[in-house]
């Protein structure tokens, strides 16, 4: 017979699979606390020994889904493991591959994750406000295409083109990213160019799993890898 704590926390996963099944059946907009407790075949009372609401549900669900990529992306080769600042030149021209390599794993997550992709960086959902905590898990995520940087110095000899913000910033973005840039322990400039080149994957893929390439550039394919190896450079 299961302990009291086993017993809960089965209830727990059963809650979080309908409430995965309910979003990719009807979306995270129509995601209510009674039809997750109907799916789950738990009485709607019992949900809140687990959930307080439907916020803090839609929030287990984000953190899950950001958790899933950034394991996925960090067990997929080793592009995970940050390199140390600094490596020789004849290094450091391994890092556009790294950063190949990450961007080709988050397609392959989101293609593989449509619903979970569009939880996290698609539609945002009316009247939730996503809590800090998911910011430090969206940060997990970042981290990896961080890890590809070459060292101190960024630019195209390096294999990763810095021109999508240019050799500097300006002072309002460099005060803006300055402790977000001191946590990664990189520069401002460098974690600019980052998000830059991450926003611009996540704007293919919301794209191209939206059916926005239809009758263009469908499947995909090609137009990614144009899009990875101008990044590259």
């Amino acid at each position: 017979m299961p302990s009291r704590s086993e017993a809960k926390a089965d209830t727990r996963r059963k809650l979080l699979d309908a409430a995965r099944n309910a979003v990719r059946e009807e979306g995270a907009s129509s995601l209510s606390l009674r039809d997750v407790a109907r799916r789950a075949g738990i009485v709607p009372s019992a949900v809140y020994r687990h959930f307080e609401s439907r916020d803090a549900l839609l929030t287990q669900l984000i953190l899950d889904a950001y958790t899933g990529l950034a394991e996925h992306l960090e067990a997929e080769g080793d592009v995970g493991e940050s390199p140390e600042r600094g490596q020789e030149a004849d290094q450091e021209a391994d890092q556009g591959e790294r950063w190949r390599e990450a961007a080709n794993e988050l397609r392959r997550w989101a293609l593989g994750n449509r619903h979970e992709f569009q939880l996290i960086y698609g539609t945002p959902v009316p009247g939730y406000q996503a809590p800090q905590e998911t910011i430090a898990a969206a940060a997990r995520v970042a981290a990896v295409f961080i890890g590809c940087l070459p060292g101190e110095d960024k630019g195209d000899e390096h294999g990763i083109s810095g021109a999508a913000v240019g050799g500097q910033i300006n002072e309002q973005l460099t005060q803006q990213l300055a402790g977000p840039a001191a946590d990664f322990e990189v520069s401002p400039e460098q974690l600019a160019m980052v998000l830059a080149r991450l926003a611009h994957l996540v704007g293919v893929l919301v794209l191209e799993l939206g059916g926005h390439f239809v009758g263009t550039a469908d499947p995909a394919d090609h137009l990614w890898g144009a899009v990875v190896d101008g990044q590259v450079g």
